[in-house]
């Protein structure tokens, strides 16, 4: 049990120093104003949904709650969905991919230039999973080394904040 506790936190900490495209910003913000035709004022609106999307964790919070609670029933009805974090993780995942994946789609010119509006949208979705990523991280680590919970939050956070420096080099 002590291994698995450590290999959490070991694969937590690569999560977290993966998980941060909208840190990125910056980065491909470029391509996603000429491709998509769009002035510093349209791209600003696009920006604000990525930060609200990056920092409106309450229905993270809420899923792990439901998810990894243990069951109170051997077998209730949604005993499938007790798992813990790595359901969170894949809730996290796929909003991940679907907002960028729909983003990519807009720069490339695959699908039609979406409104602003729905590109938004896009950038939401893709932001908004950090905080399913961020929230089973650190709510696991926590619980995996209670004695040390402030350490194991410094240390999840530090990933967020190296994430971040590194991707603005």
């Amino acid at each position: 049990m002590e291994s698995s506790k450590w290999l959490a936190a070991v694969a937590s900490i690569w999560i977290q120093c993966s998980s941060g495209a909208s840190y990125a910003f910056g980065i491909y913000s470029p391509v996603l104003k000429s491709t998509q035709f769009y002035d510093q004022s349209t791209l600003d609106t696009v920006s604000v949904f990525k930060d609200i999307g990056a920092n409106a964790g309450i229905l993270s919070g809420l899923l792990y709650t439901a998810v990894a609670a243990k069951p109170s029933s051997g077998r209730g009805r949604f005993s499938f969905l007790h798992g813990g974090p790595w359901i969170v993780h894949l809730a996290g995942a796929i909003q991940c991919f679907a907002g960028y994946f729909f983003m990519w789609l807009a720069v490339t010119g695959t699908i039609n230039r979406p409104p602003v509006t729905v590109m938004s949208l896009f950038m939401f979705i893709a932001a908004h999973a950090q905080t399913f990523l961020n929230t089973a991280n650190v709510v696991a680590a926590v619980q995996n080394f209670p004695d040390h919970s402030g350490t194991i939050v410094g240390i999840m956070k530090v990933c967020c904040e190296l994430r971040a420096k590194s991707t603005l080099r």
